[in-house]
Protein backbone atom coordinates (compact mmCIF):
# COMPACT_ATOMS: atom_id res chain seq x y z
CA UNK A 1 0.00 0.00 0.00
CA UNK A 2 2.91 2.31 0.87
CA UNK A 3 4.12 2.14 -3.18
CA UNK A 4 0.48 3.52 -4.13
CA UNK A 5 1.43 6.55 -2.31
CA UNK A 6 2.71 10.12 -3.00
CA UNK A 7 6.10 9.96 -1.45
CA UNK A 8 5.53 12.84 1.18
CA UNK A 9 2.22 11.03 2.62
CA UNK A 10 4.34 7.90 3.10
CA UNK A 11 7.43 9.31 4.89
CA UNK A 12 4.38 11.18 6.97
CA UNK A 13 2.43 7.36 7.68
CA UNK A 14 5.70 5.45 8.33
CA UNK A 15 6.75 8.77 10.88
CA UNK A 16 3.19 8.30 12.59
CA UNK A 17 3.44 4.26 12.78
CA UNK A 18 6.99 5.25 13.92
CA UNK A 19 6.18 7.23 16.92
CA UNK A 20 3.29 5.28 17.99
CA UNK A 21 5.02 2.50 18.15
CA UNK A 22 7.53 4.69 20.58
CA UNK A 23 4.75 5.59 22.67
CA UNK A 24 3.92 2.13 23.58
CA UNK A 25 6.95 1.36 24.54
CA UNK A 26 8.04 4.67 26.08
CA UNK A 27 9.93 3.92 29.48
CA UNK A 28 7.55 5.51 31.25
CA UNK A 29 5.04 2.84 29.90
CA UNK A 30 7.93 0.12 31.29
CA UNK A 31 7.66 1.95 34.90
CA UNK A 32 10.97 3.76 34.20
CA UNK A 33 11.01 7.48 34.83
CA UNK A 34 11.39 9.47 31.80
CA UNK A 35 12.63 12.71 30.62
CA UNK A 36 10.15 15.70 28.70
CA UNK A 37 12.63 16.02 26.35
CA UNK A 38 12.36 12.26 25.39
CA UNK A 39 9.31 12.95 24.89
CA UNK A 40 9.46 15.22 22.08
CA UNK A 41 11.73 16.54 19.43
CA UNK A 42 14.81 18.15 19.79
CA UNK A 43 13.25 21.40 18.51
CA UNK A 44 10.35 21.14 20.43
CA UNK A 45 10.76 24.07 23.02
CA UNK A 46 9.62 21.84 25.75
CA UNK A 47 12.66 19.93 25.22
CA UNK A 48 14.86 23.05 26.85
CA UNK A 49 12.91 21.70 30.15
CA UNK A 50 14.94 19.24 32.64
CA UNK A 51 11.42 18.00 33.96
CA UNK A 52 10.74 13.91 34.78
CA UNK A 53 7.83 12.00 35.01
CA UNK A 54 8.49 8.94 37.75
CA UNK A 55 5.72 6.91 38.74
CA UNK A 56 8.26 4.60 40.97
CA UNK A 57 6.63 4.99 43.85
CA UNK A 58 3.33 4.62 43.38
CA UNK A 59 4.45 1.00 41.47
CA UNK A 60 5.91 -0.15 45.04
CA UNK A 61 3.33 1.15 46.68
CA UNK A 62 1.31 -1.40 44.71
CA UNK A 63 3.56 -4.33 44.57
CA UNK A 64 4.30 -3.64 48.73
CA UNK A 65 1.00 -3.93 49.50
CA UNK A 66 0.31 -6.91 47.68
CA UNK A 67 3.56 -8.38 48.80
CA UNK A 68 4.50 -6.99 52.23
CA UNK A 69 8.16 -6.94 51.33
CA UNK A 70 9.70 -5.05 53.94
CA UNK A 71 12.76 -4.73 50.87
CA UNK A 72 10.00 -2.27 48.94
CA UNK A 73 9.09 -0.49 52.27
CA UNK A 74 12.66 0.41 52.67
CA UNK A 75 13.46 1.31 49.22
CA UNK A 76 10.38 3.77 48.92
CA UNK A 77 11.63 5.26 52.22
CA UNK A 78 14.56 6.22 50.46
CA UNK A 79 13.06 7.44 47.39
CA UNK A 80 13.28 10.64 46.43
CA UNK A 81 9.64 10.83 46.22
CA UNK A 82 8.95 10.34 50.01
CA UNK A 83 11.88 12.70 50.23
CA UNK A 84 9.60 15.60 48.26
CA UNK A 85 6.85 14.58 50.31
CA UNK A 86 8.42 14.83 53.75
CA UNK A 87 9.93 18.68 52.94
CA UNK A 88 6.14 19.56 51.68
CA UNK A 89 4.87 18.42 55.27
CA UNK A 90 7.14 19.98 57.18
CA UNK A 91 6.95 22.87 55.18
CA UNK A 92 3.30 22.92 55.35
CA UNK A 93 2.76 21.36 58.87
CA UNK A 94 0.71 18.51 57.71
CA UNK A 95 -1.09 16.31 59.94
CA UNK A 96 0.96 12.90 59.10
CA UNK A 97 4.80 11.74 60.59
CA UNK A 98 7.07 14.10 60.24
CA UNK A 99 9.89 12.15 62.56
CA UNK A 100 11.63 10.18 59.71
CA UNK A 101 11.15 8.96 56.01
CA UNK A 102 9.94 5.62 57.28
CA UNK A 103 7.19 6.54 59.67
CA UNK A 104 5.75 8.52 56.70
CA UNK A 105 5.43 5.78 54.61
CA UNK A 106 4.10 3.46 56.90
CA UNK A 107 1.51 6.12 57.39
CA UNK A 108 0.55 6.64 54.07
CA UNK A 109 0.81 2.95 52.70
CA UNK A 110 -1.81 2.36 55.94
CA UNK A 111 -3.04 -1.72 55.99
CA UNK A 112 -2.35 -3.86 53.65
CA UNK A 113 -5.56 -6.01 54.44
CA UNK A 114 -7.64 -2.79 53.88
CA UNK A 115 -6.26 -1.51 50.61
CA UNK A 116 -8.28 -2.93 47.64
CA UNK A 117 -10.22 0.20 46.73
CA UNK A 118 -7.15 2.60 46.95
CA UNK A 119 -4.97 -0.04 45.18
CA UNK A 120 -7.76 -0.08 42.16
CA UNK A 121 -7.46 3.60 41.51
CA UNK A 122 -3.64 3.49 42.24
CA UNK A 123 -3.68 1.38 39.18
CA UNK A 124 -5.75 2.99 36.79
CA UNK A 125 -3.71 6.18 37.64
CA UNK A 126 -0.83 4.44 36.93
CA UNK A 127 -1.67 3.35 34.05
CA UNK A 128 -2.82 6.55 32.39
CA UNK A 129 0.31 8.54 34.32
CA UNK A 130 2.60 6.18 32.22
CA UNK A 131 0.81 5.55 28.96
CA UNK A 132 -1.71 8.46 27.70
CA UNK A 133 -0.84 11.62 29.79
CA UNK A 134 3.01 11.36 28.23
CA UNK A 135 2.29 10.26 24.56
CA UNK A 136 1.28 14.01 24.27
CA UNK A 137 3.37 16.38 26.53
CA UNK A 138 2.12 19.09 24.84
CA UNK A 139 -0.48 20.09 28.19
CA UNK A 140 2.92 20.96 30.13
CA UNK A 141 3.12 23.99 28.04
CA UNK A 142 -0.19 25.13 29.55
CA UNK A 143 1.62 25.81 32.78
CA UNK A 144 4.50 27.39 31.12
CA UNK A 145 2.33 30.21 29.29
CA UNK A 146 1.41 31.00 32.69
CA UNK A 147 4.86 31.60 33.61
CA UNK A 148 7.70 34.15 33.09
CA UNK A 149 9.61 33.30 29.90
CA UNK A 150 12.40 32.91 31.62
CA UNK A 151 11.48 29.87 33.54
CA UNK A 152 12.31 26.23 32.96
CA UNK A 153 11.51 23.31 34.75
CA UNK A 154 14.08 21.53 36.86
CA UNK A 155 12.44 18.94 38.86
CA UNK A 156 10.80 15.49 38.68
CA UNK A 157 6.53 14.87 38.86
CA UNK A 158 6.28 11.80 40.57
CA UNK A 159 3.33 9.58 41.61
CA UNK A 160 2.66 9.00 44.83
CA UNK A 161 0.71 7.06 47.32
CA UNK A 162 -1.42 8.05 49.67
CA UNK A 163 -0.68 12.15 49.94
CA UNK A 164 -3.07 14.72 49.93
CA UNK A 165 -4.46 14.96 46.00
CA UNK A 166 -1.46 16.43 44.36
CA UNK A 167 1.44 18.75 45.61
CA UNK A 168 4.30 21.23 45.22
CA UNK A 169 7.64 21.95 47.23
CA UNK A 170 10.18 23.35 45.29
CA UNK A 171 11.02 22.34 42.15
CA UNK A 172 9.14 18.76 42.58
CA UNK A 173 5.47 18.17 42.34
CA UNK A 174 2.97 15.00 43.15
CA UNK A 175 0.02 13.52 42.40
CA UNK A 176 -1.23 10.69 44.54
CA UNK A 177 -2.60 7.79 42.59
CA UNK A 178 -5.10 6.46 45.51
CA UNK A 179 -7.46 9.88 45.53
CA UNK A 180 -11.05 9.15 45.14
CA UNK A 181 -10.86 12.42 42.59
CA UNK A 182 -9.10 10.57 40.21
CA UNK A 183 -10.89 7.13 41.08
CA UNK A 184 -12.61 6.35 37.26
CA UNK A 185 -11.48 9.54 36.26
CA UNK A 186 -7.89 9.06 35.45
CA UNK A 187 -7.63 12.33 33.14
CA UNK A 188 -8.07 14.49 35.94
CA UNK A 189 -4.64 13.87 36.71
CA UNK A 190 -3.51 15.50 33.56
CA UNK A 191 -5.40 18.73 34.65
CA UNK A 192 -4.08 18.57 38.18
CA UNK A 193 -0.18 17.85 37.02
CA UNK A 194 -0.77 20.98 35.31
CA UNK A 195 -1.62 22.72 38.54
CA UNK A 196 0.85 21.33 40.13
CA UNK A 197 3.47 22.24 37.67
CA UNK A 198 2.42 26.15 37.35
CA UNK A 199 3.55 25.83 41.91
CA UNK A 200 6.83 24.54 40.78
CA UNK A 201 7.40 27.43 38.60
CA UNK A 202 6.07 29.89 40.82
CA UNK A 203 7.65 28.55 44.02
CA UNK A 204 10.76 29.61 41.25
CA UNK A 205 10.36 33.14 42.01
CA UNK A 206 8.31 32.93 45.20
CA UNK A 207 9.51 31.26 48.40
CA UNK A 208 6.19 29.75 50.14
CA UNK A 209 5.09 30.65 53.85
CA UNK A 210 6.40 28.33 55.93
CA UNK A 211 3.49 27.90 58.99
CA UNK A 212 5.35 27.08 61.94
CA UNK A 213 6.89 30.51 61.51
CA UNK A 214 3.35 32.23 61.56
CA UNK A 215 2.14 34.38 64.83
CA UNK A 216 0.11 37.13 63.82
CA UNK A 217 -2.83 38.43 61.62
CA UNK A 218 0.38 39.94 59.10
CA UNK A 219 1.42 36.89 58.42
CA UNK A 220 -1.51 34.88 58.12
CA UNK A 221 -2.69 38.06 55.30
CA UNK A 222 1.02 37.28 53.44
CA UNK A 223 -0.17 33.86 53.26
CA UNK A 224 -3.44 34.65 51.88
CA UNK A 225 -1.67 37.22 49.80
CA UNK A 226 0.11 34.04 48.43
CA UNK A 227 -2.51 31.52 48.29
CA UNK A 228 -3.76 33.71 46.16
CA UNK A 229 -1.81 34.40 43.63
CA UNK A 230 -0.12 30.68 43.43
CA UNK A 231 -3.66 28.54 43.34
CA UNK A 232 -5.55 31.20 41.44
CA UNK A 233 -3.08 31.04 38.53
CA UNK A 234 -2.83 27.46 38.33
CA UNK A 235 -6.60 27.16 38.39
CA UNK A 236 -6.26 29.45 35.57
CA UNK A 237 -3.66 28.02 33.89
CA UNK A 238 -5.17 24.53 33.29
CA UNK A 239 -8.79 26.17 32.35
CA UNK A 240 -8.71 26.56 29.15
CA UNK A 241 -7.62 22.73 28.23
CA UNK A 242 -10.74 21.59 30.84
CA UNK A 243 -12.95 23.41 28.83
CA UNK A 244 -11.40 22.70 25.43
CA UNK A 245 -11.70 18.95 26.69
CA UNK A 246 -15.19 19.45 27.99
CA UNK A 247 -14.22 18.96 31.65
CA UNK A 248 -15.04 22.00 33.86
CA UNK A 249 -18.33 20.06 35.33
CA UNK A 250 -15.20 17.37 36.78
CA UNK A 251 -14.44 20.00 39.22
CA UNK A 252 -15.82 21.70 41.90
CA UNK A 253 -13.43 24.97 41.56
CA UNK A 254 -14.46 24.80 37.53
CA UNK A 255 -18.18 24.36 38.43
CA UNK A 256 -18.01 27.27 40.98
CA UNK A 257 -16.33 29.54 38.40
CA UNK A 258 -19.21 29.09 35.94
CA UNK A 259 -21.45 29.72 38.38
CA UNK A 260 -21.71 33.89 38.37
CA UNK A 261 -24.10 34.70 41.56
CA UNK A 262 -21.73 32.25 43.50
CA UNK A 263 -18.74 33.86 42.52
CA UNK A 264 -20.67 37.26 43.35
CA UNK A 265 -20.98 35.70 47.29
CA UNK A 266 -17.39 34.22 47.10
CA UNK A 267 -15.76 37.77 45.98
CA UNK A 268 -17.54 38.99 48.97
CA UNK A 269 -16.72 36.50 51.49
CA UNK A 270 -12.98 36.43 50.35
CA UNK A 271 -12.74 40.59 50.91
CA UNK A 272 -14.43 39.93 54.11
CA UNK A 273 -12.35 37.57 55.50
CA UNK A 274 -8.69 39.56 53.41
CA UNK A 275 -10.15 42.96 55.52
CA UNK A 276 -10.35 41.51 58.58
CA UNK A 277 -6.80 39.97 58.81
CA UNK A 278 -5.51 43.81 56.99
CA UNK A 279 -7.22 45.58 59.89
CA UNK A 280 -6.17 43.75 62.56
CA UNK A 281 -2.53 42.47 61.24
CA UNK A 282 -0.55 44.00 64.17
CA UNK A 283 -2.14 41.38 65.81
CA UNK A 284 -1.90 37.57 67.18
CA UNK A 285 -2.94 35.26 65.35
CA UNK A 286 -6.18 34.15 67.50
CA UNK A 287 -8.63 30.89 66.60
CA UNK A 288 -10.93 33.47 64.73
CA UNK A 289 -7.88 34.54 62.34
CA UNK A 290 -7.17 30.98 61.60
CA UNK A 291 -10.67 30.37 60.43
CA UNK A 292 -9.86 32.38 58.05
CA UNK A 293 -7.58 29.90 56.50
CA UNK A 294 -9.57 26.75 56.81
CA UNK A 295 -12.29 29.18 54.95
CA UNK A 296 -9.92 30.30 52.18
CA UNK A 297 -8.50 26.86 51.21
CA UNK A 298 -10.11 23.82 52.40
CA UNK A 299 -13.67 25.18 53.71
CA UNK A 300 -14.98 27.50 50.54
CA UNK A 301 -11.97 27.47 48.71
CA UNK A 302 -11.56 31.32 48.11
CA UNK A 303 -8.22 31.77 47.20
CA UNK A 304 -8.47 29.09 44.32
CA UNK A 305 -11.63 30.49 43.10
CA UNK A 306 -11.37 34.10 43.86
CA UNK A 307 -7.73 33.84 42.74
CA UNK A 308 -9.08 32.49 39.20
CA UNK A 309 -11.26 35.11 38.76
CA UNK A 310 -8.44 37.67 40.11
CA UNK A 311 -5.87 36.17 37.74
CA UNK A 312 -8.66 36.43 34.46
CA UNK A 313 -9.14 39.92 35.47
CA UNK A 314 -5.83 40.63 35.03
CA UNK A 315 -4.77 39.01 32.24
CA UNK A 316 -7.98 40.62 30.47
CA UNK A 317 -6.89 44.08 30.94
CA UNK A 318 -3.31 43.72 30.89
CA UNK A 319 -2.36 40.42 28.64
CA UNK A 320 -0.76 36.92 29.71
CA UNK A 321 2.48 37.92 29.79
CA UNK A 322 1.33 40.73 32.33
CA UNK A 323 -0.15 38.21 34.48
CA UNK A 324 2.47 35.74 34.15
CA UNK A 325 5.53 38.63 35.04
CA UNK A 326 3.36 39.41 37.88
CA UNK A 327 4.80 36.34 39.86
CA UNK A 328 8.47 38.19 39.83
CA UNK A 329 6.16 41.36 41.44
CA UNK A 330 5.45 39.26 44.54
CA UNK A 331 1.63 38.66 46.06
CA UNK A 332 0.90 41.87 47.32
CA UNK A 333 1.40 43.25 44.41
CA UNK A 334 -0.91 40.99 42.27
CA UNK A 335 -3.71 41.79 44.71
CA UNK A 336 -3.20 45.31 44.67
CA UNK A 337 -3.29 44.81 40.44
CA UNK A 338 -6.76 43.20 40.82
CA UNK A 339 -7.58 46.12 43.45
CA UNK A 340 -6.54 49.05 40.91
CA UNK A 341 -8.91 47.29 38.07
CA UNK A 342 -12.03 47.16 40.62
CA UNK A 343 -11.60 49.54 43.19
CA UNK A 344 -14.84 48.69 45.23
CA UNK A 345 -13.05 45.10 45.93
CA UNK A 346 -16.80 43.53 46.65
CA UNK A 347 -18.53 41.19 44.78
CA UNK A 348 -21.65 42.71 46.32
CA UNK A 349 -21.49 45.98 43.97
CA UNK A 350 -23.94 45.49 40.98
CA UNK A 351 -22.01 44.82 37.99
CA UNK A 352 -19.01 43.23 38.80
CA UNK A 353 -17.60 40.98 36.13
CA UNK A 354 -16.79 37.88 37.41
CA UNK A 355 -16.97 35.42 34.65
CA UNK A 356 -13.86 33.49 33.87
CA UNK A 357 -12.34 32.91 30.24
CA UNK A 358 -9.32 32.21 28.55
CA UNK A 359 -7.54 31.39 25.57
CA UNK A 360 -5.09 30.16 23.59
CA UNK A 361 -2.10 31.88 22.20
Amino acid sequence: MLHSMHSKSANLYVLVLLLGTAAAQSPAANGVPVALRNLVLSTDPLAVNDLTFDATYARDSIDYLRSNDPALADRMAHSRAIAHILAHARNFDYDVPQDSPQALVRSLLGNPNEQAARLATCEQSVAYFSGPMLQDPRWVGDALRYLPADFRFRGTLFLTFGYDIGVAFGSNASLNCTHAHFKDHPRELLYYAIHELHHTGFMFYQNPPKLADIRSCDDLLKLVEYSTQMEGMAVLAAYQRRKDDNALADDSDYVALTDQPRMQADLASYFKDYNYLKNHRGQPADPEAWAVIHRMSSGERLWYRVGALMAQAIERAKGREALANSIKQGPAQFIATYLSLNPAQTAGQSGLRVEITSCRD
